[in-house]
C-alpha cells in the first residue's frame, strides 16, 4: 500500500476529532483533491473504513488496524526479503521509480542503493541486467531468463519459509496439532498404511483447517454422494481417525467430509494393494468444469514460471480444494485463514502466483476471492514446490518388506533416521507384484526378487544391522554419482559434436592451433569474427594451459552457439612452458553461460589426474571421448 495512504490512516487514528480535507492536506503536504482520492482508495479495500460528515473525516479504528497490520506484514523487513521484493516487482511491473520503491518498503534511498548491489548480482547469475536511468529501474534480458529467476526465488521461499508444525501450532492456537499428527500416524499403523513426512504434514494442516471450519459452523454443504473410488479399507481408516478428531475437538464430520478425507488419504498414502486415487478418479468426483479449471490454473502457472505442478498428488489435492472453494462461495462464506499474514510476508512470490490463480477463477466463475482464500491456494502451490525442491536434492526410496506392518514401520524409521538428509521413503510394499508399479531411485528389500527390476536394488536383513546401513549408504553414493555422471554426459554431448572432434598428427604452434580451431567454430556458425582475438587476449592475461591440456576460451561469453572444439595432439603443442596434448576450445552463448561453471572445474579436476588424462587422449571419436570423461567423474 502507498505510504501516503498509510500516513493518512495513522493521522486520522491519532486525531481527537474529525479532520477536514484541508487539514489533512496540510498535514500530508498534498492537495485536498489528493486526500479525497486516497480516502476513496482506502474504502475500496475495506468499505466504510473512513466516513465523512459536515465536521470532517473519521476513521473506524478496527478496520484501520486491520489494514495497517496487513500492510505492515506485507512490507519486506530483511535485506533478503527486500531483494526478493525488488526483483519480483521489477520483472512484473517492467520499470519502477527508485523513490517510489523506497516509499513502498519504508526505507531510505541509501538503503535501497545497498540492496540494488545484491539485486544486480542475482540478476547477473540469471543472465539479466539491472538498468538505472535517472532513478528509473528496469531489468533487461530474455523473458525466459526472467521467469526462470522468479522460479528459483519461489523455490527458495518454499524451502525457507513454508508451513511446519511449529507454525501450524501457533496459527491454530486452540487446536492440538500434535494430537492430530499422532491420531493420523496411529490410524495408519493400525490399518497398515504408510505415509511419508511431507504428505503427513499436508494432511495434518488439512485436518486442522477442517476442524477449525466445522467448529465455526461451516460444514461441507454439498449434497453429492460418496465417490465410487472410495474403497472400504481406506474409508475405515478415515473413519477411525475422524472419530478421534470428533471426540477430542467436539465436532462432527458429515459423510461428504469423511469421503473427501478418504480421498486425501488415497492421494497421499500407500497401502498393501498399492492402488491410489488417480487423476481420472478425481475427475469423476469433482466434475468436468472444476477439473478443467484446476488444469488451466496449473498449465498457466507452468507456462509462466516453467514449473510443473501436474503431479497426480498435487492435482488431486488442488481439484478438491477448488471444488470446496466454489461450494463455500455459493453460500457467501469464505474461510478465515490463520496463515494469511505469514504467507504474504514470507512467501510474496508464491502468494503472487496464487493471486494469478484467483484472477483465472474470477474470469471463469465470476467469483472474487479474498486474501484468506488466496492464501489457501498459495499454501497448495508452496507445499508442492517444497516437495519438489526436497526431492531434487534427495533420492526417493521404496521399502519392500513382506510381513507384519510394525516390522515395516520400524525398518522405515531406522532408515529414515540414518539417511534423512539424502533419502525420502515414498512407499512400503508387501507384495512382489507391486514392484513394477513404483517409480523411485532405490528399492530396499528384505528378500530377493524373481522379477527383472531395472531400478537400483539393495537387499538387507528384516532386522536391520550396521552392515545393512553401510550397504544402503554405498548404494546411495553409487546412485548419486551415476546421476551426476548422467547429467555431466548430457552436457558434454550437447557441446561436443563429431565435427568438433579431431585427432591431429601434425605439429602446430599455439597460435596456429588457436587459429585453426577458432576458424572451424566460425565456419560451423558457432562464433563471430572477434572470437579468435578474444581467446588470444584471455590466454595473454593468464595461460589457459594446465600441464598437458589447455582449455582456451573468451572472457566474454556472447557467441552465436555453445560448443566445445576438441583436438587430441599426437605431437604436443608448445603452449608457453607446457607440452599440450589435448586442447578443448570453449564457446558459449550468453544464455548458456551456466554450462561453463558446471563443466570447467569438473573437466579440469578429471584431467589433472595422470591416469585419467592418459585414458582420455586415447579416444578416437567424440562419443568415446565423452564416455571416458564421464566415467572418470567422481
Amino acid at each position: 500500500m502507498k505510504k501516503q495512504l498509510l500516513e493518512l490512516m495513522r493521522t486520522l487514528k491519532q486525531a481527537d476529532a474529525p479532520m477536514t480535507s484541508s487539514s489533512l492536506a496540510n498535514h500530508l503536504n498534498v492537495s485536498p483533491r489528493s486526500v479525497k482520492s486516497y480516502i476513496q482508495e482506502i474504502n475500496l479495500i475495506i468499505p466504510e473504513t473512513i466516513c465523512s460528515s459536515h465536521k470532517g473525516y473519521v476513521i473506524d479504528p478496527e478496520k484501520a488496524d486491520e489494514i495497517l497490520s496487513e500492510s505492515k506484514s506485507a512490507i519486506p523487513q530483511t535485506p533478503d526479503e527486500r531483494v526478493s521484493y525488488i526483483i519480483n516487482n521489477l520483472i512484473k511491473r517492467g520499470m519502477i521509480n527508485a523513490f517510489d520503491l523506497c516509499d513502498e518498503m519504508f526505507i531510505a534511498y541509501s538503503t535501497l542503493k545497498g540492496d540494488l548491489v545484491n539485486v544486480r548480482k542475482i540478476l547477473l547469475k540469471g543472465d539479466l541486467q539491472l538498468i538505472n536511468q535517472n532513478d528509473t529501474l528496469m531489468v533487461t534480458g530474455l523473458e525466459k531468463n526472467k521467469r526462470k529467476l522468479l522460479s528459483s526465488l519461489m523455490y527458495s521461499e518454499s524451502r525457507n519459509n513454508f508451513v511446519n508444525y511449529e507454525k501450524m501450532s501457533s496459527s491454530f492456537e486452540d487446536i492440538d496439532v500434535m494430537f492430530i499428527k499422532n491420531a493420523i500416524l496411529e490410524g495408519f499403523e493400525k490399518h497398515r498404511f504408510f505415509i511419508n513426512d511431507y504428505s503427513l504434514e499436508n494432511l495434518i494442516l488439512h485436518s486442522s483447517i477442517t476442524i477449525d471450519r466445522i467448529r465455526n459452523g461451516y460444514s461441507a454443504t454439498d449434497t453429492g454422494t460418496i465417490p465410487p473410488v472410495v474403497r472400504s479399507h481406506e474409508y475405515d481408516l478415515a473413519h477411525d481417525i475422524i472419530s478421534r478428531f470428533e471426540e477430542k475437538f467436539n465436532v462432527h464430520f458429515n459423510e461428504i467430509e469423511v469421503a473427501e478425507f478418504t480421498m486425501l488419504i488415497l492421494s497421499r498414502a500407500s497401502n498393501l494393494d498399492y492402488e491410489t486415487i488417480t487423476v481420472d478418479n478425481v475427475r469423476q468426483y469433482v466434475g468436468e468444469e472444476i477439473y478443467r479449471l484446476a488444469d488451466n490454473i496449473i498449465k498457466d502457472f507452468g507456462s509462466y514460471f516453467y514449473i510443473d505442478l501436474s503431479q497426480p498428488e498435487f492435482f488431486v489435492r488442488f481439484c478438491l480444494h477448488i471444488k470446496n472453494l466454489l461450494i463455500r462461495s455459493s453460500s457467501g462464506y469464505f474461510s478465515k485463514n490463520p496463515l494469511t499474514s505469514s504467507i504474504k510476508q514470507n512467501c510474496p512470490l508464491i502468494y503472487d502466483a496464487a493471486v494469478n490463480a484467483a484472477i483465472l477463477i474470477r474470469e471463469r466463475t465470476g467469483i472474487n476471492l479474498n486474501d484468506d482464500e488466496i492464501a489457501y491456494i498459495a499454501f497448495h502451490i508452496g507445499g508442492a514446490l517444497e516437495l519438489q525442491s526436497t526431492l531434487t536434492n534427495k533420492l526417493s526410496a521404496v521399502i519392500f518388506c513382506p510381513g507384519y506392518y510394525n516390522l515395516n514401520s520400524k525398518l522405515s524409521d531406522s532408515i529414515t533416521k540414518r539417511f534423512s538428509d539424502v533419502l525420502v521413503i515414498s512407499a512400503i510394499l508387501t507384495q512382489e507384484e507391486e514392484l513394477d508399479k513404483v517409480t523411485c531411485d532405490l528399492i530396499i528389500s528384505t528378500m530377493k526378487s524373481d522379477q527383472k527390476i531395472s531400478t537400483p536394488f539393495v537387499e538387507i536383513s528384516p532386522i536391520i544391522k550396521e552392515a545393512d546401513l553401510e550397504q544402503i549408504k554405498n548404494k546411495v553414493s553409487e546412485i548419486r554419482i551415476n546421476k551426476k555422471r548422467s547429467t555431466f554426459r548430457e552436457h558434454l554431448s550437447y557441446l561436443i559434436k563429431e565435427e568438433l572432434f579431431e585427432v591431429c598428427d601434425k605439429p602446430f604452434s599455439k597460435e596456429e592451433t588457436i587459429h585453426q580451431m577458432a576458424e572451424q567454430l566460425k565456419r560451423l556458425g558457432y562464433v563471430g569474427d572477434v572470437f579468435e582475438s578474444d581467446v588470444l587476449e584471455r590466454d595473454a592475461i593468464s595461460s589457459v594451459a594446465f600441464d598437458e591440456f589447455a582449455i582456451p576460451h573468451a572472457m566474454k561469453m556472447h557467441e552465436k552457439k555453445t560448443g566445445m572444439n576438441v583436438r587430441i595432439c599426437k605431437t604436443p603443442v608448445d603452449w608457453d612452458e607446457n607440452k599440450v596434448k589435448l586442447v578443448m576450445m570453449l564457446c558459449f552463448n550468453r544464455n548458456e553461460r551456466y554450462l561453463f561453471n558446471e563443466l570447467f572445474e569438473p573437466i579440469s579436476m578429471i584431467l589433472i589426474d595422470p591416469d585419467n588424462f592418459n585414458d582420455v587422449i586415447k579416444a578416437e571419436s567424440a562419443e568415446e571421448f565423452i564416455e571416458i570423461l564421464s566415467e572418470r567423474l567422481t
